[in-house]
């Protein structure tokens, strides 16, 4: 590989000019020179478009973040491919470092088998997002925040499903797709980032639904899904692709299973 891979940043937004700022600023700062940065616009108003704008497309209904970012995968299919992808909400922010780039491709090539990474939460309450001491962690999923992907996986498999319009579930597809092929997901606990959360949905500069009806909807698409497309039991298949060569802490697969099941 390359003295100096190329990677990709893409981040998405709606409506919120604010953070988009913040973001980008975060990635600019870094030091990595070999990098470029793609801002998905998705449906915003143009009131509320910055100079950072790189794609920009309309969207009333808001088909969701996971379109988003399948939208900017796409147009930089057209460019050219990267050796690394970074896949980041607008609200997420590394702490403590000004640069990491080189620290996530440095973990990405010293694991030649590790197809997504993410950093660690602090105070998280999504499984094993709380920073351990460990390095690299296999885990069945991480939380879909802030994405750093092998190239090599995103030109096979894409970037999450985008018919996951509320997003959740989309990374335990793609999860078990990597661990089925022998490449495997991980937290990294070298960084850690903040999440401010609650700033798209219910957030009525972004016009989209209330925060509880896109917890019902997202619960209930997601319960669906995986029983109408993988069986009744593939929570089980899953768990089963992800630990024949890993140890890992916390089944994910099962846990969120019984957690959309909660809005049936």
């Amino acid at each position: 590989m390359k003295s100096q891979p190329r990677v990709a940043i893409v981040i998405v937004s709606r409506n919120r000019p604010d953070l988009v700022e913040r973001s980008v600023k975060q990635f600019e700062a870094d030091s990595y020179p070999n990098k470029g940065i793609l801002v998905v616009e998705c449906g915003t108003e143009p009131a509320n478009l910055t100079s950072y704008q790189t794609v920009l497309y309309s969207d009333d209904d808001f088909k969701g973040k996971c379109f988003g970012h399948n939208v900017g995968l796409n147009y930089l299919n057209m460019q050219r491919e990267y050796d690394y992808y970074l896949f980041c909400m607008n609200d997420v922010f590394i702490n403590d470092k000004q640069d990491f780039i080189q620290e996530m491709i440095d973990v990405m090539q010293d694991n030649p088998r590790l197809g997504v990474m993410s950093p660690t939460e602090k105070g998280a309450s999504y499984p094993g997002a709380e920073p351990q001491s460990k390095g690299v962690r296999p885990v069945t999923t991480s939380d879909y925040l802030f994405l750093f992907m092998r190239g090599e996986v995103v030109q096979k498999y894409g970037f999450l499903n985008h018919t996951f319009k509320y997003c959740w579930g989309a990374i335990h597809e793609y999860s078990y797709k990597l661990y089925s092929d022998g490449w495997f997901m991980a937290y990294y606990d070298g960084l850690d980032y903040l999440h401010l959360g609650g700033t798209t949905y219910g957030n009525k500069a972004t016009k989209t639904i209330s925060r509880e009806e896109y917890l019902v909807n997202a619960k209930r698409f997601a319960y669906q899904y995986f029983i109408d497309k993988y069986g009744e039991n593939w929570d089980v298949r899953f768990w089963e692709a992800a630990t024949q060569h890993h140890d890992i802490e916390h089944n994910t697969y099962k846990a969120h299973r019984h957690y959309w099941a909660g809005a049936m």
